[in-house]
């Protein structure tokens, strides 16, 4: 289709769409796709900011580098999270 993993994450843009290298017919993600993939955003944030984002900052005493490694680590595990939840529903509708 010629798109990448970034064109899996949350959007606010209605109006992107995917060309087709084999027919040139163009294409968006479905409805379906997009909220699955808004989900597994929240559903990642939720997991990153408890779980590693906690274990970071106790591990590194409070310090400002801990808390940076720390957001680092929960922006990753919210991208991972969204992109796996719209790769699973993955879904293409054709663009009218």
């Amino acid at each position: 289709m010629g798109f990448v993993w970034w064109d899996l994450l949350p959007s606010r843009d209605n109006k992107k769409f995917f060309i087709c290298k084999s027919c040139g017919g163009r294409f968006e993600l479905s409805n379906a796709c997009k909220m699955a993939s808004v989900m597994g955003a929240m559903l990642g944030m939720v997991l990153g900011m408890f779980f590693p984002f906690q274990w970071i900052v106790r591990a590194g005493h409070g310090t400002k580098l801990s808390i940076v490694e720390g957001v680092a680590v929960a922006v990753l595990t919210v991208g991972f999270a969204s992109t796996t939840a719209a790769r699973l529903t993955l879904r293409l509708e054709p663009k009218r």
